[in-house]
């Protein structure tokens, strides 16, 4: 059973399938040991004793190992391999061994973060110059130990640069990633924005004419029998505002299937322009409406007008649903830097509707209201007004109204 466990482990380990990088490091090992063996090798230190070649072929397969173990370990291959040269240059070995602590000084540097980052390879350099001084195996030791120091502090240096390079690309992606963020945020902001407007659109055209139809169906119920002549001309009226309402929809869906939906041509865009056809509408539900439009008609910007009317339908369909068949005024006022929109009925003559403070009063639409008079800089005011019930808006005209 034991040597079941122990043998999983071994199983693993060469069954494992390593990483293409740490083959290199293998191979490139490989070939600094052989290469540096030879140099020894060829160096003309023949008369050394038997102890210290071989403390010198061991110093060199050593410094190879850590290469090959440098991904592993960076810094104790770089503290391993440091020592291997000192104690293979400091008996007339090879100074080439350098190279094995240039490779990795190279990782070292490349891997971690130091805050004395002078201090690992000055004391490296100054180790393996105390090793070439005290083997003095070429005559010219000296430039060899200038050498060698030049050849470890060019790893550091190249490592530190691999380095810094990482980090500025890791930090390019980083911000890539946030500015692909905040598209995306900005993207789905748009699509909730998108679809609010579609809603407020949505619920102006059908709450408006669903209450038209809805009272003169009742009425044409009521008189069927008795007046068939004023039961066809209120399913008339009926007729007539369906269909306008099937092609403000249709329009709508245009503006969502076509591909810039922001296309003037397709928008359906009615203005205080079209407030008389408004107000006839209302009038064939049974409102006694008067229109009042005070101050100069003046073209207004284009979001600014389809909400003034979009407020005013609103406010007179609420007048159809909730108070019936009674007095209402409709005032426009035109002023220098905004218009007013006042819709005021005379009350029902049965039970009084509720407040606008009650819970049940305010549902979608007067909430559609007050952001579309705050989405360009105004307010709207919705309460009893002496019998009846009063909705006031302003909007200001002007660029800095705009909140959009």
């Amino acid at each position: 059973m034991s040597g079941t466990a122990l043998t999983r482990p071994v199983q693993r380990f060469v069954t494992r399938r390593p990483h293409p990088l740490i083959l290199l490091d293998f191979a490139l090992a490989a070939l600094l040991c052989v290469g540096v063996l030879m140099a020894d090798a060829r160096s003309g230190v023949h008369h050394a004793a038997a102890g210290e070649s071989a403390l010198r072929a061991g110093g060199i397969v050593l410094a190879a190992l850590t290469v090959a173990a440098r991904r592993l370990h960076p810094r104790w291959s770089f503290a391993v391999a440091t020592l291997c040269a000192f104690v293979v240059t400091a008996v007339g070995g090879a100074p080439q061994i350098s190279v094995c602590v240039a490779v990795t000084a190279y990782t070292a540097a490349e891997a971690g973060e130091y805050v004395f980052w002078w201090a690992r390879p000055g004391a490296a350099g100054l180790l393996t110059a105390a090793g070439v001084a005290l083997g003095r195996a070429a005559a010219s030791w000296q430039a060899v130990l200038v050498a060698d120091v030049a050849i470890i502090c060019v790893g550091w240096f190249a490592g530190l640069a691999a380095r810094e390079r990482r980090k500025r690309i890791i930090a390019t992606a980083e911000r890539q990633t946030e500015r692909e963020r905040r598209h995306a945020a900005a993207v789905h902001q748009a699509a909730l924005d998108e679809r609010l407007v579609i809603a407020r659109e949505l619920h102006d055209i059908v709450a408006h004419s669903m209450s038209v139809i809805a009272v003169r169906a009742g009425v044409a119920r009521m008189v069927m029998n008795n007046d068939p002549a004023q039961a066809e001309e209120t399913l008339g009226i009926v007729e007539t505002t369906t269909r306008q309402a099937l092609h403000e929809m249709r329009l709508l869906v245009q503006v969502l299937r076509h591909e810039n939906a922001l296309d003037p041509a397709l928008a359906p865009t009615p203005g205080l322009a079209d407030i008389a056809s408004l107000a006839d509408q209302v009038r064939s539900a049974g409102v006694d409406l008067r229109l009042d439009v005070r101050g100069t008609a003046r073209p207004l910007p284009t979001g600014v007008d389809l909400s003034a009317y979009r407020i005013a339908q609103e406010a007179l369909t609420n007048v159809v649903r909730h108070a019936g068949p009674v007095q209402a005024t409709l005032r426009i006022e035109y002023r220098t830097e905004d218009v007013v929109i006042d819709v005021t009925d005379s009350g029902p003559s049965g039970p009084r509707r509720p407040a606008i403070h009650e819970p049940h009063a305010a549902g979608h639409g007067l909430i559609g209201m007050r952001e579309r008079a705050a989405l360009y800089g105004g307010y709207l005011r919705a309460g009893r007004h002496g019998g009846g019930f009063q909705v006031r808006a302003l909007l200001r005209t002007d660029d800095t109204g705009d909140r959009s």
